[in-house]
């Protein structure tokens, strides 16, 4: 099962990379960034990368190439000025939209062949993997 849940991970990211370079214009990465602070306006860097099980220092190169990029804008915290809070530009709401068109192509695929209580089952099989391994270790 790890060898199957590994290789298909692998495989559904380099299809994601493929599509989102050609038709979005952000990577997998990027367009993570991009879906969390969506939700999460003006969050901080460290935050972001909690989120998504970054570690520091590959955060802040992430978010300094998206910066550099246009895709997000970043300003000092008002209580902290060490941290750094990132917000989601004009061209990353762009972005934002070209992403959602390549995830619903991922999804369309994803569920192709499958029945509604087939795909409750992988979401549940899912589910629970995060349950019993925490982001946290513990």
């Amino acid at each position: 099962m790890l060898f199957l849940l590994n290789v298909g991970q692998r495989r559904v990211q380099q299809w994601i990379d493929a599509r989102s370079v050609d038709s979005a214009g952000v990577s997998a990465a990027q367009a993570g960034v991009l879906f969390y602070l969506l939700h999460h306006d003006d969050a901080l860097v460290g935050e972001v990368g909690a989120a998504l099980q970054l570690s520091p220092s590959s955060m802040t190169g992430l978010a300094n190439r998206m910066v550099s990029a246009g895709l997000l804008t970043r300003r000092a915290d008002a209580t902290d000025g060490r941290a750094t809070r990132l917000r989601v530009s004009a061209a990353g709401h762009k972005a934002i939209a070209r992403a959602r068109e390549v995830l619903a192509e991922l999804n369309d695929l994803l569920h192709d062949d499958f029945s509604e209580a087939e795909l409750r089952v992988v979401a549940r099989w899912l589910g629970n993997l995060q349950k019993r391994f925490p982001a946290d270790g513990q």
